[in-house]
């Protein structure tokens, strides 16, 4: 924790914590998601929206300098994305994203940084980034595409908004369709496993956060149809 504040401030340093000390969030998020079906009825892509709790968003713009508007420079806010990402990489952590198919996981290319804004109401700080799949895959009704976003530490609590969580977007994206199916957090507390709390391998908390995680079921008609 004696980094540089520009890593501190990255907000993903902190799931590094002991999981006693994450065994419930820390940091709020909300998510948005558009998924970018090609003209093939491929899923290529996922543009990731974050929208982080207001007092973590004053935390992460602490050094920065104000405006004369009272928001912050756009290469501050993109640097922090930028730094953000960058801790995201390794495959423990993949960008708290999940892409699979068949009960296989995908993999990604490497994140695009969209734009990041900082609203002076609010108190909010908005992030977004496009995270391409490094083979597009086929969302069929036989083989749907399930998409969660989660810490696997929950020490981040990421949870879709109420309105319009999801898009879908692209040159394929009609007759293609997505259900959210959002677990009850009461009854996921009452339910979990004791290897949620204790592991078998020294892992403990990698992967607690998946029992609270959103799914998304992607489905589209076969290509060249529409339903």
């Amino acid at each position: 924790m004696q980094k540089v504040r520009s890593v501190v401030i990255a907000l993903f340093l902190l799931p590094f914590a002991n999981f006693p000390a994450v065994a419930h969030p820390h940091v709020w998020m909300d998510v948005k998601a558009d998924y970018v079906i090609d003209a093939d009825h491929k899923f290529t892509a996922i543009v990731i929206t974050w929208t982080f709790d207001e007092f973590y968003s004053a935390f992460a713009v602490g050094d920065f300098k104000k405006q004369p508007d009272g928001t912050y420079s756009k290469e501050d806010l993109n640097s922090l994305l930028k730094t953000n990402l960058d801790n995201l990489k390794s495959p423990e952590w993949h960008f708290f994203t999940e892409v699979t198919q068949d009960g296989k996981a995908a993999k990604f290319k490497d994140p695009i940084a969209g734009l990041s804004t900082f609203d002076k109401k609010l108190g909010r700080l908005t992030s977004s980034f496009t995270l391409p799949l490094a083979t597009p895959l086929m969302p069929t009704d036989k083989t749907p595409v399930q998409i969660r976003i989660f810490d696997p530490t929950y020490y981040i609590d990421l949870e879709y908004v109420k309105e319009d969580p999801v898009h879908l977007t692209g040159d394929g994206h009609g007759g293609c369709v997505v259900k959210l199916k959002i677990p009850d957090a009461k009854s996921v507390w009452k339910h979990l496993p004791q290897t949620a709390f204790t592991g078998g391998d020294g892992s403990a908390g990698q992967g607690f956060g998946s029992y609270f995680a959103t799914t998304a079921t992607l489905t589209c008609p076969p290509s060249g149809s529409e339903m």
